[in-house]
């Protein structure tokens, strides 16, 4: 029949993960000092939510009781396309449905088999809190044995990039890869192009042993990266980094980074592109929501600036991670790289 554990791994394959995989919740002092040099040096740019490291330290404190993160990894990988004349280019990631909502769906139907096969029996729900802080009940079948009465049921809390869990090395721990020096999570299966999703739970499960892995003596994506945001191996500098200044950053991009942007719009694939593990092992994404074309490859430089209102760029990009840019972001985008056409 197979553990809890087991069962939960392979429900989450049928569910849609790529990767799954469990590890124990533990307070592990060089995850928090990687966390607290990144923080301290300014490397985080204006992303002020990632400065409470004392809670991606210590996820018992996002969900008391937490024993156990269930990781699951999703391939969104797809090949370079043509870029035709007057595009830009969008990262990967971002060319179909937002991944958030991907991921949240797969980890939801999760919580709902922990709660079908939760073994105790301890009580007619399974509550847990997604990362809108919303809290949700699952019913189920009473109590079948009178013991268990006195046992609490599992809770469980979805975290997806915006919950301070430091995911990738959870990922690491529940054996999915390993960190490049590109700082990505770099796994067997899949090479880079994988987005994560976990799962913090009150059950004690059985965790996978970690994975070992390394880059050797590789250094392509240090060399690669169009505006030295890769500092040394392991070190990311958020505010040299194409994906965060066409993404998250506010206002004018700095003129030193400008020349380096085109042809990009959304985000930066350049040091996963030169991986030579992604070479090797990159697969065609089969999720259907992340083969969505709602952005694409590519999107029109003049599409993008004829767009008059937020209305407008609403009913263009609706669902598609594009949105987080808002259209003044993406705009702003556009207009510097049709100055380097």
């Amino acid at each position: 029949m197979g553990t809890l554990s087991e069962k939960i791994k392979s429900f989450a394959r049928l569910s849609g993960a790529d990767l799954v995989g469990i590890a124990a919740v533990a307070y592990d002092s060089e995850d928090e000092k990687h966390l607290r040099d990144f923080i301290d040096e300014g490397r985080n740019a204006d992303m002020k939510w990632m400065e409470d490291f004392s809670l991606r330290a210590h996820p018992e404190k996002l969900l008391p009781g937490a024993k156990s993160v269930i990781v699951i990894g999703l391939n969104y990988y797809t090949p370079v396309a043509p870029l035709p004349s007057g595009h830009g280019r969008i990262a990967r990631y971002a060319r179909g449905r937002d991944y958030h909502k991907i991921l949240r769906g797969i980890l939801k139907k999760i919580v709902v088999f922990i709660t079908e096969n939760y073994d105790a029996n301890a009580a007619n729900a399974t509550r847990f809190r997604d990362s809108e802080e919303q809290s949700v009940s699952f019913s189920r079948t009473p109590a079948r044995h009178p013991e268990a009465a006195r046992r609490p049921a599992p809770t469980c809390k979805i975290c997806i990039d915006s919950s301070p869990i430091i995911e990738k090395s959870y990922a690491v721990k529940a054996g999915l890869g390993f960190i490049g020096k590109n700082t990505t999570l770099i796994t067997p299966e899949f090479g880079s192009f994988v987005l994560l999703g976990s799962l913090l739970t009150t059950l004690d499960l059985e965790p996978d042993k970690a994975r070992a892995g390394s880059c050797g003596n590789c250094t392509r994506c240090l060399e690669a990266c169009p505006t030295r945001a890769l500092i040394a191996a392991g070190k990311m500098d958020a505010r040299r980094c194409i994906s965060y200044l066409t993404i998250e950053h506010k206002g004018e991009i700095p003129a030193e980074f400008c020349d380096k942007i085109a042809p990009r719009v959304f985000g930066c694939d350049t040091c996963q592109d030169v991986c030579p593990y992604n070479l090797a092992h990159a697969k065609q994404a089969t999720n259907r929501d992340i083969m969505k074309n709602i952005a694409g490859p590519s999107v029109a430089l003049k599409e993008i600036l004829d767009i008059k209102t937020d209305t407008e760029f609403l009913k263009r990009f609706a669902g598609s991670p594009l949105m987080r840019a808002k259209r003044a972001g993406l705009q702003r985008n556009a207009k510097i790289v049709l100055g380097k056409e």
